[in-house]
């Protein structure tokens, strides 16, 4: 999908309808992949219904569903029926069948169940709590004993941790579960979170910094006190290496210089003493 295309849908179907707790960036990224999952979905049972193995390239491109571009189709069909597009999904249909987990969570979104679990508790739910929750079956049993395991590692690890865990963490107790997250999913969070846009304000622990009060936040504005003097020095120091640079070369400071650069009195500039520069310069006098 072109990305001016999507932007577009964006801003004159998708914003007007729909309420986005969370910034444009996030949003959009959630609805491109939402859309793709669905065309892909859409996609694939097109290709259920109308592929057949018996009838040759021609009788199935000739077989075009309703609603369905003929020359689209056709695409579609050589696509599908490359030797390289079989293996990966022969390959993809081998990998879905190692999976030994499987959610009870259906097609709802993580992100709804959320809020379900929201409203019945009035606490936004950690991931530890959602994972327990999409494991379970309607009469309570867990899915298989390897759900079950993990979820009672989940349960030990809430009732012994000291940190918020309804605050997305990457030290919460689903990470110390699992291990590190994949670079392109956060596990409990649904589609679109990645460890870049989930867990992007935990250079400081969220956890160390939710009781925080006007007493606490005073040394980060000290802390960014201190950056803005260190740069503003280096900016000074650089300069003044600058200017040393420009008479060492030139003997003076040009006129046009002076002007782009706000020097207020050149030939005050030109006449300061011979700075560390200058005195490193060559034996020959050579400025090369």
């Amino acid at each position: 999908m072109p990305k001016s295309y999507f932007d577009n849908c964006f801003e004159t179907d998708l914003k007007p309808r729909f309420q986005f707790n969370t910034i444009e960036a996030m949003a959009k990224r959630y609805c491109k992949l939402s859309i793709s999952k669905k065309w892909a979905a859409h996609r694939q049972s097109l290709w259920t219904r109308f592929y057949d193995p018996s009838q040759t390239r021609d009788k199935i491109i000739s077989n075009v569903p309703v609603g369905v571009d003929p020359t689209q189709w056709a695409h579609f069909v050589n696509y599908r029926l490359k030797p390289e597009t079989m293996e990966r999904c022969r390959k993809n249909r081998e990998n879905r069948s190692k999976q030994v987990i499987p959610h009870t969570g259906g097609s709802k979104p993580l992100s709804r169940k959320r809020h379900e679990m929201f409203l019945e508790t009035g606490q936004q739910p950690s991931r530890g709590k959602l994972y327990i929750e999409t494991h379970k079956k309607k009469d309570g049993s867990f899915v298989n004993d390897a759900a079950k395991n993990i979820v009672e590692q989940i349960e030990v690890g809430l009732t012994q941790s000291n940190i918020d865990e309804s605050q997305i963490s990457p030290n919460d107790v689903v990470d110390r579960v699992f291990g590190p997250e994949h670079s392109g999913r956060v596990r409990s969070m649904g589609m679109g979170a990645a460890p870049t846009n989930t867990f992007r304000n935990n250079g400081v622990r969220i956890s160390n910094l939710r009781n925080s009060s006007t007493s606490v936040a005073e040394p980060s504005s000290n802390f960014w006190q201190e950056k803005y003097m260190n740069l503003e020095s280096q900016v000074q120091n650089n300069m003044a290496a600058f200017k040393a640079y420009i008479i060492m070369k030139e003997g003076k400071i040009p006129d046009q210089v002076a002007d782009i650069l706000g020097f207020s009195n050149p030939s005050d500039i030109a006449s300061e003493p011979n700075s560390p520069l200058i005195a490193r310069g060559s034996c020959g006098g050579s400025n090369i």
